[in-house]
């Protein structure tokens, strides 16, 4: 197991060209976001342009939907595109799916026909885990998927993703057993969230030294996804971009802290200070 540092997260980063254009740096879609959780599409949304991405585009089940003037507004640097059946996938160079969805039946169907057909970098969290997690059919999809899985679950998900196989998450050892079996269930990268998280597979974890409890604030990890889907579209590795993710994610939260204390802190701040937190490493 590595222990996350700067000097390792540096030598990972790669620079980027003078003659670049944001075509270099991946087209995201992001499925996130329902009425009264329109936030949580917001913040993953401005996490993955704060953490580098060329293009990024909100998935909704309709045009129609209440979340199209909401995103456009708060996210102008980004679009919105309405899911139609077979809609093409592939110009997507990485997904992520889940922060704020609510688990209506569009909902599902959409999630299931990604699992389906996308064959890229695909990031599940919140209610995509859920939504998983309560569907045997889900998980099916999951195992049978093409695209490269990461999950970034919390504690809570996480039991509910294993089922009946209980963990001592207090203990440094029972977390670690937890991420293991997680990682060979659903044959995915793993982000298990908490103090010290660990990121990764069996063959290759990493823990997290970044980070305080300010974070422990909701939306956090809505920024989390943002900034492991964008990595995933600049062409990093699922693991990297998972162990190069949380690190930056616990860095801008630190250095918010620094600024703002953590006692004040929210999941803005944290989104608002990825670039800084990239300047240390870049």
């Amino acid at each position: 197991m590595i222990s996350l540092n700067r000097e390792y997260i540096s030598s990972k980063i790669t620079k980027r060209k003078r003659d670049a254009h944001k075509g270099d740096f991946g087209k995201i879609l992001i499925f996130a976001g329902s009425a009264g959780m329109a936030g949580a599409a917001i913040l993953c949304g401005r996490a993955a342009l704060r953490s580098g991405s060329g293009l990024v585009r909100f998935l909704l089940p309709s045009l129609d939907s209440p979340l199209l003037g909401i995103l456009q507004t708060a996210v102008p640097e980004a679009t919105c595109v309405a899911y139609s059946e077979g809609c093409d996938l592939s110009e997507y160079s990485a997904i992520a799916a889940g922060p704020g969805l609510g688990r209506e039946t569009i909902v599902r169907q959409i999630l299931a026909d990604i699992l389906k057909r996308y064959q890229g970098k695909l990031v599940l969290d919140a209610d995509a885990l859920n939504i998983i997690s309560s569907s045997a059919e889900l998980t099916e999809l999951v195992l049978k998927c093409g695209a490269e899985i990461t999950l970034t679950p919390h504690v809570g998900e996480a039991r509910r993703l294993l089922g009946g196989i209980s963990f001592d998450y207090s203990t440094d050892e029972g977390r670690l057993d937890a991420f293991r079996t997680l990682s060979e269930k659903y044959r995915s990268v793993i982000v298990l969230k908490g103090a010290g998280s660990l990121a990764g597979t069996p063959e290759d974890t990493f823990i997290n030294t970044t980070g305080n409890p300010g974070m422990a604030t909701g939306g956090s990890g809505d920024v989390l996804t943002g900034i492991i889907a964008a990595l995933n579209g600049q062409g990093y590795t699922s693991v990297d971009s998972a162990a190069i993710g949380m690190w930056i994610h616990g860095t801008a939260g630190d250095l918010a802290a620094d600024d703002l204390g953590e006692i004040g802190l929210i999941s803005s701040d944290i989104a608002e200070y990825i670039p800084d937190a990239f300047k240390t490493v870049y």
